[in-house]
């Protein structure tokens, strides 16, 4: 019934069209709306004195190169240790793509809520966002961020956690399983 609801002009089975629509809509609405987007809605006084230092510090380092957009990343490749080189094994896309220049090329992550996602970088392997930006500022920019500047710039990423509506992630109500739906995976 919801898929009919959602995709009135359809009819017969659900297709993976819908399906990939439907996911689509889905993300596109995982939205965390934090004091960021109301400092930038007009509230001047949604992020702190020291989260709006740290969003200039930021902009003048230079990190809005890669981390913008809605949501600070998220939308573009670039390769890591495009300054530095980043020891790393990780061919990236280049392995996907067997293109040479998409060698330690990977996909710039969002930095909404980044305070509170550890642990960092595809693999996992840097625990603090202290150590993120360090190494990114190093890598990406060539720059040795003093404890200052990094601890500026962490004031800002926190003004970009946000809470979503719980009622929006919960789990649906499913169908039994039966010879036209899928069986839930037992992994």
């Amino acid at each position: 019934p919801l898929f009919r609801a959602a995709f009135p002009e359809e009819s017969g089975p659900i297709t993976y069209d819908q399906m990939a629509r439907a996911i689509g809509a889905f993300e596109r609405r995982l939205v965390t709306p934090s004091a960021f987007d109301r400092f930038q809605n007009g509230d001047l006084d949604a992020i702190s004195r020291a989260e709006l230092e740290g969003f200039e510090r930021f902009l003048s380092t230079g990190c809005v190169t890669c981390h913008n957009g809605p949501g600070l990343g998220g939308a573009m490749y670039q390769k890591i240790g495009l300054v530095n080189p980043y020891p790393t094994e990780d061919l990236g896309r280049h392995r996907v793509t067997d293109n040479e220049a998409d060698r330690y090329v990977f996909k710039v992550p969002s930095l909404r809520n980044v305070v509170k996602t550890a642990p960092y970088f595809h693999g996992g392997q840097v625990e603090t966002v202290d150590k993120v930006v360090r190494l990114m500022a190093h890598h990406q920019l060539g720059l040795d961020l003093s404890n200052s500047d990094v601890s500026t710039i962490i004031a800002f990423l926190g003004s970009l956690t946000g809470t979503i509506d719980m009622r929006y992630i919960a789990m649906p109500d499913l169908p039994p399983s039966g010879p036209s739906t899928p069986a839930p995976d037992p992994t």
